[in-house]
């Protein structure tokens, strides 16, 4: 590693990656470090619990069309799907029909395009705002806007919902996106479990504190997740101003974690891929991805504080619940057919804290004021700081490049 450089790049997920390559390209001498043993971030693939691609965290390829990821996925011969979304709900004792099945995605539709309508008038208040109380189908969409969002919509701003770029095309990786992530990124150097204490911006030189020495440069692009940068697991010197800190303030962590579940069969004979949600009285904020890739799998997906509180106390917690929610909705017996199963635990990985970024109800500009560099010597990317994109590897992506743009001028 060494000792000098022009830019340091704090982590080596998604955003730091497409940054490296990027100053690369610019002519930068950067040294990327990475507190973990891998590249990825929260992109991350397991391919040995099942036999086969299984991803603890990003899956789709969200706005498939515009996503960077979409490209580097044919080329590097990375095998996903175009299949529509296809949804079914059980409420507790059996499946509902398809009308009504439809009749909950039209109240879903509506009650998104309120939201966006109040996002796109400048109101920057709480999600919940757009349900409309004496809709039938209001307690489901709840649910599912947390499975979506990360956080109840009580606590998500229109404002920033009105701003992602949607296009409808959310095609998974049957490679594993982690995978991809990984793959698109093999060629960077990158100093592995090597992870930043300190960095002090206080002299003529930026002096980076890492677990392997110090490094003197000019800039810092910093990548790492609002859970990270909350719990001060990076010390700055001098701190970091009041605007950056305001910023910080308006955002937090969401929680989203899985349970894969591998089965000895098909147990949806006649049913193609699906997504189960589940809709009864107190049920949690929950859902199964049933037949993924037409395997013989399912996949808890759980969010928000349901998810937040039930990862924290272990696998063998989130598995029993995965386990007693999947029984509940396909029978006890099903429970025979589980041969293997892993639980993810992105609320307790300390290099992470979380799943995703969300914007508090009169966060305003939060995000944008969060990449905003300060003295154009601390520069910042991540899902976080993507206004359209937030929430997603391809936001963090984008966030890298154009973090890039504002460094190689900065520096010239």
């Amino acid at each position: 590693m060494q000792s000098t450089c022009d830019l340091v790049i704090v982590g080596a997920g998604a955003a730091g990656l497409a940054a490296a390559r990027a100053a690369r390209e610019a002519g930068l001498n950067i040294e990327i470090v990475e507190a973990g043993p891998r590249i990825g971030g929260r992109a991350f693939t397991d391919t040995t619990t099942f036999g086969t691609a299984f991803d603890l965290g990003c899956q789709w390829l969200h706005a498939a069309s515009i996503n960077p990821y979409t490209k580097a996925a044919d080329r590097l011969g990375f095998r996903y799907r175009k299949d529509s979304f296809r949804y079914r709900i059980h409420d507790g004792t059996w499946w509902l029909n398809d009308s009504l099945v439809e009749q909950f995605g039209a109240s879903l539709a509506a009650t998104y395009d309120r939201i966006a309508a109040l996002g796109e008038a400048g109101e920057d208040v709480p999600a919940s705002r757009a349900i409309d109380p004496a809709d039938p189908w209001a307690p489901l969409f709840r649910r599912a806007y947390t499975g979506y969002m990360a956080w109840p919509p009580e606590e998500v701003s229109t404002y920033d919902t009105s701003r992602f770029h949607f296009t409808d095309e959310d095609w998974p990786v049957e490679d594993g996106y982690g995978a991809l992530v990984a793959a698109e990124g093999a060629d960077i150097e990158v100093n592995l479990d090597c992870p930043v204490k300190s960095i002090d911006w206080g002299s003529d030189e930026v002096m980076v504190g890492t677990a392997k020495g110090m490094i003197f440069c000019r800039a810092v692009l910093v990548t790492v997740s609002v859970g990270v940068l909350q719990a001060e697991r990076i010390k700055f010197f001098p701190l970091l101003p009041d605007w950056k800190q305001d910023a910080l303030s308006h955002l937090r962590m969401g929680h989203a974690e899985k349970v894969g579940l591998s089965l000895k069969r098909d147990i949806f004979t006649g049913v193609g891929p699906h997504f189960a949600i589940l809709n009864w009285e107190g049920a949690p904020t929950a859902g199964f991805v049933c037949k993924p890739f037409d395997r013989q799998m399912v996949a808890l997906f759980a969010s928000g504080p349901f998810a937040r509180d039930l990862f924290a106390q272990g696998a063998d917690a989130a598995i029993a619940e995965a386990k007693s929610l999947f029984a509940k909705i396909c029978g006890a017996d099903v429970l025979k057919e589980i041969t293997a199963a892993r639980a993810t635990n992105w609320v307790t990985d300390p290099l992470i804290l979380g799943a995703y970024s969300v914007l508090s109800p009169g966060g305003g500009e939060a995000r944008g004021e969060l990449a905003r560099p300060i003295e154009n010597r601390i520069f910042f990317a991540g899902e976080a700081t993507s206004v359209d994109g937030f929430s997603t590897a391809h936001g963090a992506y984008n966030s890298g490049l154009a973090a890039i743009e504002l460094i190689a001028e900065a520096l010239k």
